[in-house]
């Protein structure tokens, strides 16, 4: 009888473990919605389409929270996020969802989007066709600039990547061409085009109203913005399928309308939080595997 609880209880450690590692594979989407006098943050887990609990907010600068939702870009558990008619990159976290004041005043009359590639911060002017994007240290220094696709008015689908499909993993962008504008193209770090309509939603039977993209360093995810969904997309820019985001709660504005999307881990210098397991899980797991260790050397004896 011994022998079968000290068996049972070392797979059930490492099942426990295994089911672990396979949770870690679901991605946790952030979204900014464009939402005027209540702008709002608000978290999705991709494998069900269900808001993470706790994480539906209005942003809690008041200044920002009475502008226009757009960008949003997650780095650790510190958030970014920006407002169509403000050049400031506002600041707070995933945990208390307090005012942590701005990184910078970029200068632009709005921001469309904010991303990170791990390290730094990019955003792009919303409101002229310059396809300027500014590059940020986490102190709000000004890094460089590069123009990225030149003639692009309102870009609102932009996102910072390292795909392993597409230059080796060297860091790119891809973007939108312009206010609900698909496809997506991909340009390269200086801001060449590398690859066009590498994911174009027409094609696969949408029409426009795409906005912004996620890149959680496996597949893409796109806001179907007037539809209340997200598009999946591969690495490789396949289609996958919809993401219904219908079952949620209306957030604080009143109507889900993503404008910006942002992955924790979407390169690969911005992993996701990893699924370490607990002190008390290992031992646990420990503690299996030597009982079944001294079965089986009363076995041999």
């Amino acid at each position: 009888m011994r022998q079968t609880k000290l068996i049972a209880l070392a797979l059930a450690a490492a099942g426990y473990l295994f089911a672990g590692a396979e949770s870690a594979n679901a991605s946790i989407i952030w979204g900014s919605s464009a939402s005027s006098g209540n702008v709002n943050l608000e978290a999705f887990d991709t494998s069900t389409g269900l808001l993470v609990p706790g994480q539906q907010f209005l942003v809690p600068n008041l200044t920002a929270r009475a502008d226009n939702g757009r960008g949003v870009a997650l780095l650790g558990n510190t958030i970014y996020y920006t407002t169509a008619d403000s050049g400031n990159i506002y600041i707070t976290n995933t945990t208390s969802h307090a005012d942590l004041g701005i990184l910078v005043d970029t200068g632009f009359a709005g921001i469309a989007n904010v991303a990170t590639d791990g390290t730094y911060i990019y955003a792009n002017n919303y409101q002229d066709s310059s396809g300027i994007i500014n590059k940020y240290d986490t102190s709000g220094n000004l890094i460089s600039t590069v123009t990225v696709g030149p003639g692009i008015f309102g870009r609102d689908g932009f996102e910072v990547q390292n795909n392993p499909n597409i230059q080796g993993g060297a860091t790119t962008f891809i973007s939108n061409r312009g206010d609900l504008t698909s496809p997506y193209d991909v340009y390269d770090s200086s801001g060449n085009l590398i690859i066009s309509s590498f994911i174009d939603p027409s094609a696969d039977g949408f029409g426009n109203g795409q906005t912004g993209i996620a890149y959680d360093g496996t597949n893409y995810f796109i806001s179907n913005i007037f539809s209340n969904e997200l598009l999946e997309y591969s690495g490789t820019g396949t289609f996958i399928g919809v993401i219904d985001l219908s079952a949620n709660p209306n957030p604080p504005s009143g109507q889900r309308l993503l404008e910006d999307l942002s992955a924790v881990g979407n390169t690969i210098n911005n992993p996701p939080p990893s699924n370490v397991p607990e002190p008390a899980t290992l031992a646990l797991l420990g503690l299996g595997l030597v009982g079944m260790g001294a079965i089986r050397r009363r076995k041999h004896s």
